[in-house]
């Protein structure tokens, strides 16, 4: 804009009046947005720099992009002119990015005029609206950045004669032990902060796909989750910053070691500076592969966008192309061909998207690239960048330069890939394939992958990588540079320090470490990761032996003992037993493994685990009998011990007298020699 109109209220006139002209002044004078595509005043959905928004309630916020909001799910008519009026005015005045967060605090302050009047009027709203709309927010996390907003947009409209209430002395209650900081931020609970962390099963299950790549062929899709993923684990980045990404911005250099030092060196926004974000050694092969990857995947994006900045008249002449003269007629098979679709039924909506008609028939190249244009136009407006600039003097990455230079529908599952447009690339890409959700289900990475559905943020693998690097010894600034922030208080927000190991390391520097420590057990989700090998589960934690060592004498020993004593319906007792049995299954399984690839000494363990699981469903069989009445008795012949052989034991040590324990005379002498005792043992019946 070449001018600024500023809106003088007359402190004379009365509020509802200067509301009025305050809306009026925006609607008409002021021009912002209007040369966006698509935006309209009167819409419900405004198209604005930064951000699409829509003037829903407080109630409905979450109703779905692609559906249109009924009338019930939008704001009142009367609040949106002024919601409207002061957005257009404050982002004319000052423009900023957080007009999410604007959106966010004019809903409740809508909806706390509600609650009292038919029609929420502005002008007329006063402190106990203002309490109203802070208790409707305590659920959010952001609480406290949008109460902070809201006391400005109100603060803003009492400065322009529309409030007849002064709100400056007013005030929120969440600060101090309920603000950000201590409930979510630096100080935030353990439990809270633990929560941060990504997945463990999520990060395993995109790991293993990411190594198929090596032997199969990856949707573009895949490719893309999972690179992303490898390079969001190898520095501390944001997904945003993605789009900064050129070809080579994955280089080598020196360390002051003299060792060779993997980075990655992109133009970070949000600190306005270019960064060079060194590697962990252990990631540097990964993040190689997976630039390697994703270079592969968009190199026909990136020559489409290169032609695209020309600003060509010819039709763009891709591998699939009709090899004919711009000018001929095509068949409508031939535009089918051109424009890339699939099918006649998809090409055919396309054209009468821009034609209003259906037919296929009368076009040229020519014609057509006229429509590629205009569609062009409309989903890359910000063309040759990705995203809108935020200035002149430092311009976004062009998109023939971008590492992630996608075409339309590229990473969609079941269309075809459109060879003439392109699509810019946003987080949502990302993080829409690793949600959770009935609209999402279909596109969910790990239920197409055959794994349990699970997400995974992106910012939650930065909170994994501070935790990690300041476990290991990095010192708070560094972590903050590496990072990219400005203040090492933004980073104690992502740091969660257990508060068991902290006080070892203040005992270490203080000279009372104690000699012996007790260690916690290892729970269910620990001994997951080992895998199942030549070790024993239970609930008291793992016990590591070795395939040849054999299996331990004393595993789920009470379950042998003639003593143990067990009530039928005990709930705790059959899941106890069932964990057990299934643990030595998959211990079972991993013997027969390795008994086929070669190791003889795990039929040891296949000997005693075959019996005992045995035994464990002879036991469900009864504890899940319903025939059984619950609270009878059930107890087990044992086959291993019990206190009347441990007191007989005792009393013939006493005596001198040395019992042969009979497992060990089978291994001596043979099963012969037991089959011999045991008919010794019969009574003579002659």
């Amino acid at each position: 804009m070449s001018h600024v109109i500023q809106f003088t209220p007359k402190r004379e006139l009365s509020s509802q009046q200067n509301l009025n002209d305050f809306i009026v002044l925006a609607r008409d004078n002021l021009t912002l947005w209007s040369d966006l595509e698509g935006f309209s005043w009167d819409a419900a959905k405004w198209v604005t720099t930064h951000k699409n928004i829509r003037f829903t309630n407080f109630e409905h916020v979450v109703v779905a992009s692609r559906t249109a909001p009924n009338t019930n799910q939008l704001m009142h008519p009367a609040f949106a002119e002024s919601a409207k009026a002061y957005l257009r005015y404050q982002h004319t005045l000052r423009p900023n990015k957080r007009i999410a967060r604007e959106m966010t605090a004019l809903r409740a302050m809508e909806f706390a005029l509600r609650q009292d009047m038919a029609v929420p009027d502005i002008t007329k709203f006063e402190h106990r609206h203002w309490c109203t709309a802070v208790s409707a927010m305590e659920p959010a996390t952001s609480r406290q950045l949008v109460c902070e907003v809201m006391l400005g947009i109100l603060k803003r409209l009492a400065d322009l004669g529309i409030l007849t209430v002064d709100p400056w002395f007013w005030r929120h209650p969440y600060v101090g032990r309920h603000g950000y900081d201590a409930t979510n931020g630096a100080g935030a609970p353990a439990e809270v902060k633990a929560k941060k962390a990504p997945d463990q099963d999520a990060l395993l299950a995109v790991a293993d796909v990411f190594s198929r790549g090596e032997s199969e062929t990856l949707d573009d899709s895949d490719i893309m989750v999972t690179c992303i993923t490898a390079l969001l684990l190898s520095a501390p980045m944001r997904i945003g910053e993605f789009l900064r990404f050129r070809l080579d911005c994955l280089r080598e250099d020196t360390d002051r070691n003299g060792e060779l030092q993997c980075y990655l060196a992109y133009w970070v926004p949000k600190t306005h500076q270019f960064e060079r974000k060194p590697i962990p050694m252990t990631m540097g092969d990964v993040a190689k592969e997976a630039i390697k990857r994703l270079g592969a995947i968009t190199e026909e994006g990136r020559r489409l966008a290169c032609y695209m900045e020309t600003n060509p008249t010819k039709f763009y002449r891709h591998a699939n192309c009709p090899s004919i003269p711009d000018d001929q007629e095509l068949t409508p098979d031939q535009v089918v061909q051109a424009l890339g679709f699939a099918n006649r039924e998809s090409c055919a909506s396309f054209v009468r998207k821009h034609t209003s008609s259906y037919a296929m028939t009368g076009f040229t190249l020519n014609a057509l690239w006229q429509l590629v244009l205009t569609e062009h136009l409309a989903r890359n407006p910000h063309f040759p960048y990705q995203e809108a600039p935020e200035s002149s003097t430092q311009a976004p990455l062009k998109m023939s330069d971008s590492l992630l230079c996608f075409r339309r529908l590229q990473l969609a599952t079941t269309l075809s890939t459109s060879p003439v447009l392109l699509a810019p690339f946003n987080g949502h890409y990302y993080s829409g394939r690793l949600k959770i959700g009935k609209r999402l289900e279909a596109m969910n990475f790990f239920t197409r992958h055959a794994f349990e559905t699970n997400k995974l943020k992106s910012h939650s693998l930065r909170h994994l990588l501070n935790r990690q690097a300041r476990s290991s010894g990095v010192s708070l600034e560094m972590l903050t540079e590496w990072s990219s922030r400005t203040t090492t208080r933004q980073t104690r927000t992502y740091l969660h320090d257990d508060p068991a190991k902290a006080a070892a390391k203040g005992a270490l520097a203080l000279g009372t470490t104690q000699e012996q420590e007790h260690q916690k057990p290892v729970t269910n989700e620990e001994a997951a990761l080992y895998g199942h090998g030549p070790f024993h589960r239970s609930r008291y934690g793992i016990c590591r032996r070795s395939w040849r060592a054999g299996p331990c004498n004393k595993f789920a020993a009470c379950l042998n003992c003639s003593e143990l004593l067990m009530c039928k319906g005990d709930k705790l007792a059959a899941e106890i037993i069932q964990q057990d049995r299934d643990d030595l299954v998959r211990t079972y399984n991993a013997a027969q493994q390795e008994i086929a690839n070669g190791e003889r000494a795990a039929s040891l363990w296949t000997e005693k685990a075959g019996p005992q699981i045995e035994r464990l469903d002879q036991l469900l069989d009864i504890l899940h009998n319903p025939d059984i009445p619950d609270g009878s008795p059930i107890e087990m012949a044992g086959a291993d011990f019990s206190h009347e052989k441990v007191i007989v034991s005792e009393k013939a040590k006493a005596a001198g007298v040395q019992l042969l324990d009979r497992k060990e005379l089978g291994l001596s002498y043979g099963e012969e020699l037991l089959a011999c005792l045991d008919l010794l043992r019969e009574p003579d019946d002659a």
